[in-house]
């Protein structure tokens, strides 16, 4: 089925600075076994990256996959350790998730709430807010 994919992120530094990134594409979702899968492409500086959403009872990952490739896990009160692959190098990413809200309307929409804590190497420190809303178009 065809899905609309609505994402608003902000992103506070360890001063507390907010910056808000927006992005709205449109994609294919999918249920398989006891998950939802949502796939999309967006485009990141003239590269086209394939991503999914993958959505299980209490836990959400995010995978991108192309030029840029990571698999980012969010599981409310657990940490993870992932690798954010670019044509520049490879990063590594520490997430700790804070809270995650999975709320599921068979047939109409999805809405996920993601907060975490991020550590990108020695690079960035600071914390994430995630909605994202996906709807049927």
């Amino acid at each position: 089925m065809s899905v609309k994919i609505s994402i608003n992120t902000r992103q506070y530094d360890e001063k507390g600075n907010m910056d808000t990134i927006e992005m709205t594409a449109f994609g294919k979702i999918f249920y398989k076994n006891d998950g939802i899968y949502v796939i999309y492409k967006e485009k990141e500086e003239d590269i086209e990256i394939t991503n999914t959403i993958k959505i299980l009872k209490n836990q959400v990952s995010i995978k991108k996959f192309g030029a840029i490739n990571s698999t980012m896990l969010f599981k409310c009160g657990e940490s993870s350790t992932t690798k954010y692959v670019t044509p520049q190098g490879t990063l590594l990413i520490d997430i700790d998730t804070r809270e995650l809200d999975i709320n599921i309307q068979e047939g109409e929409h999805i809405k996920l709430k993601i907060d975490y804590n991020i550590k990108v190497q020695d690079l960035f420190l600071g914390r994430n807010k995630i909605d994202i809303y996906i709807g049927t178009k």
